[in-house]
This record gives C-alpha cells, structure tokens and sequence, in this order.
C-alpha cells in the first residue's frame, strides 16, 4: 500500500514553495519596473534634448558610418558606435524611444554584470533583477536616456573578474569603461591594490590602455582626428565651471560660494588622492577575499565622488549599483543601510536636477547621507578583512633589554 501513497519528501516541498515565492517576486518586479518606465518614457530631460537627440540626427543625416568622418559629440565614440546602432531603425522609432532603448538594454547589461558580482561574492543572483526598479537606474535610463548603466556594467564585471582571479579579464573590461566614460577611474585605487596585491607583470598594467585606444581606432579610420579622441576627456574637464551638483561636501560650495571655492579644489583632489592610497593599500591585502574586496569596492566608488569637486548628479551610479550587489550578497543590515544611504544621495541629486534646478535642498540633505555612507562603508570593509598598512617598530627582547641595562 506505501507504493500507493505519494511521496512526501519535505526538501521537495520546501524547494517548490520556494520557486513558487521567487515566481511572484519575479512578477511583481517586472510589472513594477514596466510601471516605472512607462511613467517616465514620455519625458524629454534637458540632455536628451541638448545633446542626445542632436548627435542622434547627425548621425540619421551622414549614416552609421559616415558620421564619424568628423567630431559631433564630446563623448567618446564608443557609445555613439552603440547609437549609430541604433539608428538603423530611426524609420520606424522615434529618436526619443531608440536612445531610451540603448539605455534600457544598457541596464539589462549592468543587472548580468552585478548578477555576476553577487556570484563571485557568494550570494544569490537572481535578485541582481532588482536593478531595474532601483530609483537611480530607473530614472537614468527612462527618463534621462543616459548611458551610465553601460560603463557601470563594465565596472562591475571589472570588479567580479579580479575577486574571480582573472585578472587580464578584468584589465579588458577596465579598458572598455573607460572608452564609456572618464567615471570609470572611480575603480582605479581597487584594481591598482589588486594588481599590486597579486604582484601581476608588467605586461597585464598595458591591457585597459591597449583596449580603451582600439576603441577609438575605428572612429580614427573614419576620418575622426586622433588628436581630437586623446583630447576628449581633457576637454570634458575643463567645461564644468561649478563645484558641483552632486550630493557631496561640495555642493555647499556651489550654493553658498562658487568662486571662492575654486581656489580649494585641491583640497578635495588631495583628499581623494589619499583616500585612493589607502583603499588601494586595502584591496591589495584583500585580493583573495571575496567578500571584502566587494565592501572595498563599495568604499571606492563612494568615496571618490563624495570627495572629488565639479561632480555631476549622477555621479553615484555606479556606488549605487555596487552598494545592490552588497546587500544582496551580505545580507547585513548595515551593508543595507549603506545602500539605503547611499540610493538616497544619488535619488535627491537627481531630483534636484530634473525639478529644482538652483534650488538645492535635496542634495544637500542627500550629502548628509553620503557623509554618513562613507564611514560606515570603510567599516565595514575593514570588518570584512581589508587591512590597511600597519607600521611596527622592531621589537627587543626582554633578555636583550635586560642585557643592555647591565653593561650600561
């Protein structure tokens, strides 16, 4: 008669409950997410309007190909290779649509890199998903067409590679963030430790370099001048003429005394420097731990932008993804407060930007959080197993001491 009876195996039924609970987490995201984006699809920010949808026509006009006989943008080109991509289809997509579907597809690509980055760090990465209702990410893609999701992405797998052991995996992706965007330095100090902390030749120091100048190669055959794609990135820094709009220290600055605090910028460059030695020194002794050099990781992409002057309001995206990847794979409440901290500094510069304008408020309550987020994040990665250098004078002997005493 027992082979009459189904078999209740409690395992089994625990493991179908949960797939059963993941599936409705799964749907209500998706519908969240569509809800998100349908909210904001219609709305043309300043960007789109300004710069995106001009170099978007220069390329419908001269082709896919022969827009880049000369300079249109003060991008690089390797994202406007992705939208001359897209514009093979501007017969039948408006130009708004195509451009916020690159962007899309853009955090598809950043969800793979942190669902990755949560693997290497040991914890689920079906909840890398999350990205796409994440506020920051949302209103980067859907309403602002922005492309950070593309060299964040690229981050993120930089990161992921490293804690994986694959270094020259790693320095490839290092190279294609930077051929996105200038904002990718944000990881520099962590690989940097990395590299040092795996003594890694000479050879594999020359990968991000060799694959950010291939990048710029077929805009070069194009007719681009190569002078003019070294020059990009310096040109991009001297035409933000304010402390800045992020939710850092600066952005007092900016409201109280924009022309007196140029004369300080060094003080932030010096500060950032210093923070970049120390969390180099940091990911250098934890380079074969995972989940410490993900907290070193957090730590580098927040403490920069907080410290750094003539920072843009987006420029905690990529802490903002990367502080995702913690909660989810820490399951701490402290490493989630820091993400909560850290969403809401990025959300209340955004908000800034897209409603106040010049009326700054909300950054400047969102840097209240950031300076709270810095802090404990260096806890936390230090709690996690990074180090940083300890100096220790050379110890004496009792009997030595002793020994001393007496012929003295």
């Amino acid at each position: 008669m027992s082979l009459l009876r189904p078999s209740l195996d409690p395992d089994s039924s625990k493991a179908g409950q949960s797939q059963s609970s993941w599936a409705v987490q799964l749907a209500a995201i998706g519908c969240l997410a569509a809800y998100l984006h349908m909210l904001m699809w219609r709305t043309e920010a300043p960007d789109m309007h300004y710069y995106l949808q001009p170099w978007f026509a220069h390329i419908v006009r001269y082709g896919p190909v022969g827009a880049f006989a000369h300079p249109f943008s003060d991008y690089t080109p390797t994202y406007l290779y992705l939208l001359a991509a897209a514009s093979v289809f501007h017969a039948n997509v408006d130009a708004i649509s195509l451009i916020k579907l690159l962007s899309v597809a853009g955090t598809a690509f950043a969800a793979l890199a942190v669902s990755d980055l949560i693997g290497a760090a040991g914890g689920q990465r079906r909840y890398a998903t999350l990205l796409f209702i994440l506020p920051s990410v949302t209103i980067n893609a859907a309403l602002l067409g922005q492309c950070d999701a593309l060299w964040a992405g690229a981050c993120v797998f930089a990161i992921s590679s490293m804690i994986r052991e694959r270094p020259v995996s790693s320095l490839a992706w290092c190279g294609l963030a930077i051929g996105l965007k200038l904002q990718a330095i944000f990881i520099a100090p962590l690989i940097i430790g990395a590299l040092l902390g795996r003594r890694a030749p000479l050879w594999q120091w020359l990968v991000p370099g060799a694959v950010f100048w291939a990048l710029m190669v077929p805009a070069w055959f194009a007719g681009w001048p190569a002078w003019r794609l070294a020059m990009v990135y310096p040109s991009q820094l001297g035409s933000y003429n304010y402390p800045g709009s992020l939710a850092n220290p600066w952005i007092f600055a900016t409201v109280f005394a924009p022309d007196g605090a140029k004369q300080y910028y060094w003080v932030g460059i010096a500060a950032a420097l210093v923070a970049s030695l120390a969390i180099a020194a940091m990911a250098a002794s934890a380079v074969r731990k995972p989940k410490a050099m993900l907290m070193v990781a957090l730590l580098c992409s927040l403490a920069l932008p907080f410290l750094l002057p003539k920072m843009h309001e987006r420029y905690f995206f990529l802490a903002d993804v990367i502080a995702l990847a913690a909660a989810v794979a820490c399951r701490q409440k402290a490493v989630t407060l820091v993400a909560l901290a850290v969403q809401a500094a990025s959300f209340l510069s955004l908000l800034t930007y897209m409603y106040f304008e010049t009326w700054a408020v909300p950054t400047m309550i969102g840097a209240l959080f950031a300076a709270t987020a810095v802090p404990v994040a260096f806890v936390l990665a230090t709690r996690s197993g990074a180090t940083l250098p300890t100096f220790r004078t050379r110890a004496v002997s009792p009997r030595l001491a002793s020994a001393e005493r007496t012929a003295a």
